[in-house]
């Protein structure tokens, strides 16, 4: 049931006087006052007023902090455990640099971000956004309520608040025999194929690095191996061997394969350990035709180790800190310890993510200012005592650490890379095995293509009880032009996704005939002479590509503000101006088959390409879900994307992905397919179809928290053939699990699907009435086993 329970009518208030709080005309006749959180800055106005009555005015440019709290819902509005959509209407009229209006739901007894069930953040100056929350509060908590928080100096009209009790959808429940659906449908292809070439043989005889000293008494190889490599380049040899060994590297300089073509490297089973405080450990650019195969890279734990698990022994009683030991440590090898964050631990698994799940940051990336250095000293060789630097830090210590809980640290983030690829084509790494490193496993970018890898591992070292892998994305693509095939792989345990692949783009508004001014992009983004296609800022087509000529302004990074010159007149605007794909790449032509995906922090894949075929392979306890398939840009962080098409998923086992219920707003969803539109994550979505033709086929969902797909800001998705079964209970079974989801999307079909009769799930399909179309449900079966 949708039920409208509250419309706030600003013009009602007697004679415009403002008394600190708003009449609320419930459709019963019952009135209730909303309060302020902080009068000094909010007051009723005339002027400009966006209903043509009064406007809640917001002003903080007399203000002389961060935050600004002028206005709140009051409490008991919103009760526990319910649905509701907000909507309201707000102009942003001024505001300085990061400066905006923050709208979160959240109970007015909490103080921090970890109850938020909704947010927007409204930073189109001179617009007039119709802003729309839907969520549901969470359960034993009845003091949730909309607030309005200013950030820094703004100026703000607020009108046509509307709460409504109901999720604003429709469902549509599976049947106990079904009749099949079998009527014509498109779908998607995937991939097609490709090939990638292996070196042509070579006329000289293979190299070994021990010609050049490398030893595995050597305490450092780093020189011998560079001298291996060059002497092959020079010389025109084909292939160079390493004497199986295990072989270490402490040089801050990277292994580095440059310029090569038709070479083959062998590990022949060795292992390669890394200690170092910069840098990449291995670097391969600019070949052609190359070969890495059978060796091992790993970091030396026993003086460095990249991440921990710790287990709380005490919490004071304010939270102002936590005790804690490291089971698995005498002595904890570093008096200098790093704590990047800490990552709850699912004891069954010992890998992050469980129900009600969480992380607590401290230096995640070090040397910033945001992130500082957590204040901790040491109780014993192998304990010690952890303060809480911030509230929100102390109120999580207080209300949800207790003693016993595990957590796993990580010492490192984005730190030193195991393996750089870039501008390289038709590379192949075959039974190469990461065990730990302090970053991406790989990191691909460039204009890469062809490339592959074959039972390519990423685990942690057999015999030990280490909870990290890779500290960051296991792999990481951060430009290329496509054609990647992963065939028989297995990551695990990596700090982020297990394949991330996206192309970069950026975010610029019209200032000239022929020229754009920045708004948070890379200045490295175009390169003189590249064609960029100009989108609007919901995605739609322009129908422009221009040739780009030059840059001007103080380079100073993605904070910089710079103006873009092209060769021919630039279109007008149609909204708050263009997002950029630079047409030098394009990320597509990816197979993933036969691979598991384990145990890791964030998503299985995130997928921000065309040409896809993800088939045959296993998921399992990824924290934040399996596949995230979207495209988005921001204005204070990344802008990653041109879309996602022609999208193959089938043939899938999806386990326990997950485990700590992401994306509550979009039913915590195994598959997701969204966009993200000036931050990350968004609520404001596009209509326009981003993503689209998309396949999910025969695939199995085992014990999932949330719905199987959720399917946003997309187009032409077919959803067929699977089978769905949960039979294990969470702590709460929401009323969506296992279902379907759709908002801001067409031509979605779902079909022939089959779900094992349970009372922890509610088979069917919730669509969104207002921003959904031409959406097919048939032939869903309920089946008894």
């Amino acid at each position: 049931m949708n039920k409208r329970i509250v419309s706030i009518l600003f013009g009602l208030i007697a004679g415009g006087v403002m008394a600190h709080a708003l009449t609320i005309d419930f459709e019963s006749g019952e009135k209730k006052n909303y309060t302020f959180l902080n009068p000094a800055y909010a007051s009723l106005t005339t002027e400009g007023a966006l209903s043509g009555k009064q406007s809640l005015k917001l002003d903080t440019r007399a203000s002389s902090s961060v935050w600004n709290g002028s206005f709140a819902t009051a409490e008991g509005v919103l009760k526990a455990d319910t649905d509701y959509v907000i909507r309201f209407t707000c102009k942003l009229l001024s505001a300085e640099k990061d400066s905006y209006v923050h709208a979160i739901v959240r109970p007015l007894d909490v103080s921090d971000h970890t109850m938020d069930v909704g947010r927007f953040d409204v930073v189109d100056i001179g617009v007039v956004k119709h802003v729309k929350l839907k969520f549901r509060t969470k359960k034993d908590k009845d003091t949730y309520a909309l607030q309005l928080h200013p950030k820094n100096k703004t100026v703000a009209l607020i009108d046509d608040i509307v709460i409504i009790e109901g999720t604003g959808e429709e469902f549509t429940a599976a049947t106990a025999g079904a009749k099949p659906y079998s009527g014509p449908v498109e779908v998607a292809t995937g991939s097609a194929a490709f090939t990638i070439d292996l070196p042509m043989p070579a006329k000289q005889t293979a190299a070994s690095v021990a010609d050049f000293g490398a030893s595995t008494d050597s305490p450092d190889n780093v020189n011998a191996f560079n001298d291996a490599i060059a002497h092959c380049a020079s010389n025109g040899v084909g292939k160079l061997v390493v004497p199986k060994g295990v072989y270490r590297f402490t040089n801050n300089n990277p292994v580095k394969f440059s310029k090569m073509t038709d070479f083959e490297f062998d590990g022949q089973g060795s292992e390669f350990i890394w200690l170092k405080t910069r840098g990449s450990l291995i670097e391969v650019k600019e070949c052609e035709r190359i070969l890495f195969r059978n060796f091992f890279i790993d970091w030396d734990w026993a003086q460095d180790p990249i991440g921990s698990i710790i287990k709380v022994t005490a919490v004071a009683t304010d939270g102002a800190s936590i005790d804690a030991e490291f089971p698995d440590l005498t002595k904890f090898p570093r008096r200098d310890m790093r704590i990047a964050i800490l990552e709850a631990l699912d004891p069954a698994t010992m890998s992050v993510g469980h129900e009600n799940g969480y992380s607590i940051g401290f230096e995640f990336y070090k040397g910033r200012a945001d992130t500082p250095p957590a204040k901790y000293e040491w109780l014993s060789d192998n304990s010690f005592r952890l303060f809480a630097t911030d509230s929100g830090k102390k109120a999580r210590f207080a209300n949800d650490v207790k003693p016993g809980k595990l957590f796993r640290v990580r010492h490192y983030v984005y730190d030193m890379v195991g393996l750089v690829m870039s501008d390289n084509k038709h590379l192949t790494l075959s039974n190469v095995t990461v065990y730990s490193c302090p970053s991406h496993a790989f990191l691909s970018s460039g204009e890469q293509h062809h490339w592959q890898m074959l039972k390519t591992r990423i685990i942690p070292r057999p015999g030990t009880k280490r909870p990290v892998t890779c500290s960051a994305d296991h792999h990481h693509i951060a430009r290329s032009k496509g054609y990647l095939l992963m065939d028989g792989c297995e990551f695990s345990f990596g700090g982020d996704d297990c394949l991330n692949v996206h192309d970069t783009t950026g975010f610029a508004f019209k200032s000239g005939e022929k020229t754009l001014t920045t708004k948070n992009m890379d200045p490295g983004l175009l390169r003189e002479g590249d064609l960029a296609e100009f989108r609007n800022d919901d995605y739609s087509p322009t129908g422009y590509t221009g040739k780009f000529i030059k840059r001007t302004g103080e380079n100073k990074g993605r904070n910089g503000v710079y103006e873009l010159t092209f060769e021919d007149p630039v279109p007008e605007q149609k909204g708050t101006g263009f997002i950029l794909f630079n047409k030098r790449y394009g990320s597509r032509n990816i197979i993933v088959r036969n691979s598991y995906f384990h145990d890791n922090k964030a998503r299985g894949l995130l997928l921000l390409a065309n040409d896809i075929t993800i088939e045959s392979n296993r998921f399992f306890h990824n924290e934040a879900g399996a596949i995230k398939i979207e495209t988005g840009y921001t204005f204070n962080v990344w802008s990653e994307g041109y879309g996602a098409s022609n999208i193959v998923i089938r043939n899938n086992v999806f386990e326990n992905v997950n485990p700590i219920g992401a994306f509550v707003n979009e039913k915590q969803p195994v598959i997701y397919m969204s966009v993200y539109l000036k931050s990350d994550p968004s609520v404001e979505k596009t209509m326009f179809p981003v993503l689209n033709t998309i396949l999910v086929e025969k695939n199995s969902f085992i014990n999932n928290p949330g719905v199987i797909a959720y399917v946003c800001s997309a187009g032409n998705v077919v959803i067929r053939d699977n089978t769905i079964r949960n039979i294990v209970p969470r702590n709460e079974n929401m009323p969506y699990r296992g279902a379907v989801g759709t908002s801001h999307a067409s031509g979605v079909t779902v079909i022939n699907n089959t779900w094992v009769r349970s009372p922890y799930m509610n088979p069917g399909l919730y669509s969104e009435t207002d921003t959904t179309k031409d959406i097919v449900f048939e032939g869903n079966s309920i089946v008894d086993k």
